[in-house]
């Protein structure tokens, strides 16, 4: 397996594993409608690992750009106890 192949499944099972669904807003897209959200931006110092990374519809993705990620969720959904849930546990183990 080449290192192209072996990022796609990468990619791919980050989204499945959310069952392909935006962690942000969630509502379930089509895998290839999703794309792939550093929790952490990279701008702030997160890096490209599987705890950081996080599957994000496009709309979402780029209206969160390089905001922390629970003020840009509570600014766009308000409080969402689940949906930040869902994102602690990804990101903290």
């Amino acid at each position: 397996m080449n290192s192209s192949m072996s990022k796609k499944l990468w990619r791919k099972a980050i989204k499945e594993h959310f069952d392909c669904t935006c962690v942000y807003c969630g509502k379930t897209y089509e895998l290839s409608n999703l794309t792939l959200d550093h929790v952490i931006p990279r701008s702030a110092g997160g890096e490209t690992i599987a705890s950081n990374i996080v599957p994000a519809c496009e709309k979402c993705n780029q209206k969160k750009a390089s905001k922390p990620v629970y003020e840009f969720m509570r600014t766009s959904f308000g409080v969402n106890r689940l949906r930040e849930y869902v994102i602690s546990k990804h990101t903290n183990g």
